[in-house]
């Protein structure tokens, strides 16, 4: 059996194209943990989330729509719906898609982890805070290996939201 010039090429394409598909898939995965974090937040600031969410579609589901447990639903359900978007686009020429996504989430990664209301964000105010207060990845860290799950499902006390 003989191998031609073309056959030699396709499989030496095939290496590149599963690696690339593997890159992005990782960056699917990091979108969905970022996704994930953002509603775990949601959960664990679920008290103050009614007075501080700034973003407009999030405020209205809480003003109109049942709240702050149906917001985390809704990103819940949506966050399913758009990773499983990512994978069915990672096989198309549409990938790129991916890429930008990316960049964006981890500009929300950013946002919700270093976000100071008072604007100041020299590197000595970042470390502080995040020494002294209760920051975002504390937080989260808490919610997942310190917190009983007892603790956990009383941040969404209806005591507390309305």
């Amino acid at each position: 059996m003989s191998t031609t010039v073309s056959d030699v090429q396709i499989s030496e394409n095939q290496e590149p194209a599963l690696l690339t598909r593997l890159g992005y898939l990782t960056l699917i995965l990091i979108i969905g943990c970022i996704c994930v974090y953002d509603n775990i937040l949601n959960i664990c600031f679920a008290h103050l989330l009614p007075e501080t969410e700034q973003n407009p579609l999030c405020r209205l589901i809480i003003e109109k729509y049942g709240g702050v447990k149906q917001l985390i639903l809704i990103k819940s359900y949506m966050t399913l719906l758009g990773v499983s978007t990512m994978i069915a686009l990672v096989y198309t020429r549409f990938r790129i898609c991916i890429a930008v996504i990316f960049i964006l989430s981890l500009c929300l990664f950013f946002y919700l982890t270093f976000y100071c209301p008072e604007g100041d964000y020299s590197i000595r105010r970042l470390i502080k805070e995040n020494k002294t207060s209760n920051s975002p990845l504390r937080v989260v860290y808490n919610f997942y290996f310190v917190n009983s799950f007892e603790e956990n499902s009383k941040l969404l006390n209806p005591t507390y939201l309305r």
